[in-house]
């Protein structure tokens, strides 16, 4: 996380109950190891969970309503049960996942802004703007209202749907492509497509995670530096460069790999549990 905000200023904790406009520079990072590194030495090896807790919160219900959701919109738009399909093969699955994501983000964006903030909130303890996901959520509330909350929703909106709806989509394309002639696809053939997939999925969609972190860093500010989503792309890319949308992409691919680990290991439950028959198989 805090490779990949690397050049975004943080308001300072100066005033941060009145959404201070004053800021105080990230330092710079080599690169993943030497951030880790740096933490650890100047911050303790505790500090590399920092954010944590909100990122816990978040993931289990964004996990279970992603993948339910996923399944029912797709459902809906293949019509199964009844009448003509509404959309039917790759399309069906790319919006169903996109819809899937749009929907579980206006659930927990909250806590997906909490978690980006304090994750990147560096220092000593008595150096941060907030100590916890509690003290987060009331500061920003008290300063902008429930705005605040959601700050970044639009540029967030934009990645979900790109993002989302390739690690869905592609996955479960993927599969119906791979198993036209088998009885049931092999679980590493499933696992390396699920893999493919994923960081492809993060690698395109990662611009879109860049502007949407930055848009999020302003929760609080009475003066942010980026007035819209659009303003927030020109000006990264006129004062830092088109590589600066990509910062912290390699430490995202790392992570990719819990990310594909879910795809398949949601595939064998649902094939254990016979919800709506073999997902290794064609739909």
């Amino acid at each position: 996380m805090m490779v990949e905000d690397e050049g975004e200023e943080t308001p300072s904790k100066s005033k941060p109950s009145t959404g201070s406009s004053s800021y105080k520079s990230w330092k710079k990072f080599k690169g993943m190891f030497d951030c880790i590194v740096s933490m650890v030495k100047e911050e303790g090896f505790v500090s590399l969970w920092r954010g944590n807790g909100s990122s816990v919160l978040r993931y289990y219900p964004s996990v279970a309503l992603n993948f339910s959701l996923k399944d029912l919109y797709r459902d809906v738009l293949k019509n199964d049960n009844e009448g003509p399909p509404i959309m039917t093969g790759a399309a069906a699955n790319f919006f169903a996942g996109a819809a899937a994501g749009c929907t579980t983000l206006m659930i927990v964006y909250p806590l997906d802004i909490a978690h980006t903030r304090l994750a990147a909130d560096i220092g000593k303890a008595d150096a941060r703007q907030f100590r916890g996901i509690y003290h987060f959520l009331s500061t920003i509330y008290r300063v902008e209202g429930i705005r605040g909350l959601y700050r970044g929703l639009p540029a967030s909106f934009h990645g979900m749907v790109i993002h989302r709806g390739l690690y869905f989509g592609g996955f479960d394309t993927v599969k119906d492509v791979l198993a036209k002639d088998a009885v049931e696809l092999a679980l590493w053939k499933r696992w390396l497509a699920a893999q493919v997939v994923t960081t492809s999925a993060g690698f395109i969609s990662y611009p879109f995670d860049t502007v949407r972190r930055r848009m999020m860093m302003q929760s609080g500010l009475k003066e942010p530096m980026y007035r819209k989503t659009f303003d927030c792309w020109k000006t990264i890319y006129r004062t830092e460069g088109l590589s600066s949308f990509y910062r912290g992409a390699v430490s995202n691919m790392f992570r990719s790999t819990g990310a594909a680990a879910i795809l398949v290991l949601y595939d064998e439950v649902k094939k254990f549990m016979h919800w709506g028959g073999s997902t290794s198989s064609r739909n």
